[in-house]
């Protein structure tokens, strides 16, 4: 997906590339059994045309233009599964697209697809990961994380929450682009704020954590961090339902989550700093 690759909302690399073969591959199936366009056919016709929109308006600097593209995008992917549910491939174009939809219309999306999709494993895992990221959305309590420091002390989210105005967690990985192009925002952001203001937790899951060490170290990343397992198998990620990374969550002092998102730093800033 095009514009996927130019956002934030990131995949990691290689997640991203088999998830296109497998999406590709399946909605391949249905070419030349009727004159009805198949869901690749629609769902390629969509991508080209946006993303070339958005490549446009990303070389003119227009922000409105790529927010407005994006959200067109959005909705076209909505409209093209919910008028397309009972087709072969379905179930790969949901998983495929999932990420990039509100809660609402992932909701919507659950309702109108056929039983006999809803019963695959692939689909039931989707759901239970989707229901733990609505129970973490905007407007509910945190859940608490307890994690390893680098230097092998134990440390609790409780610890934090209250004692800032805000606290910051940052899903991340040392081998994530995105992550790693978000750092240097965050510490600016991080630096120039008083002191009380914003504590950030960076929750890590790299499996080599001694490059997740010397990246704290030199990139002078100097608020907490804390390691909750390795790699895919990370608590933490399944408590929050992480998708993908950045994976940035907004707390108040009371311990409410008022912001979600794939790393949108301008938008955290605007909450924190106030304008």
């Amino acid at each position: 997906m095009k514009i996927d690759r130019i956002r934030l909302r990131s995949y990691t690399m290689q997640s991203r590339t088999i998830l296109y073969i497998l999406v590709a591959g399946v909605l391949l199936c249905g070419c030349g059994k009727t004159e009805k366009r198949t869901l690749r056919e629609q769902f390629v016709e969509i991508d080209s045309v946006l993303s070339e929109e958005y490549v446009a308006a990303d070389a003119r600097g227009d922000q409105a233009a790529m927010d407005s593209i994006e959200q067109e995008y959005t909705n076209q992917l909505f409209n093209l599964i919910v008028t397309n549910k009972d087709e072969e491939g379905i179930d790969s174009l949901v998983m495929f697209c999932f990420r990039n939809f509100s809660n609402e219309q992932k909701d919507s999306i659950l309702q109108v697809l056929p039983p006999i999709v809803m019963q695959g494993e692939i689909m039931q895992a989707l759901v239970r990961k989707h229901e733990v990221e609505k129970a973490t959305s905007e407007s509910n309590p945190y859940r608490e994380i307890i994690g390893e420091q680098p230097d092998g002390t134990e440390l609790k989210l409780s610890e934090l929450v209250g004692k800032t105005e805000y606290v910051l967690l940052d899903f991340w990985a040392t081998w994530c682009g995105p992550c790693c192009r978000l750092l240097p925002n965050l510490k600016e952001l991080y630096d120039s704020l008083p002191e009380g203001r914003l504590e950030v937790l960076g929750v890590n899951c790299d499996e080599d954590q001694e490059a997740w060490r010397e990246m704290i170290d030199d990139k002078q990343l100097t608020w907490r961090h804390i390691s909750v397992g390795n790699g895919k198998q990370n608590p933490a990620y399944e408590l929050y339902g992480v998708e993908g990374i950045p994976t940035t969550i907004l707390l108040n002092r009371e311990g409410k989550i008022i912001h979600r998102s794939y790393g949108d730093e301008e938008a955290i800033r605007r909450i924190v700093v106030g304008r």
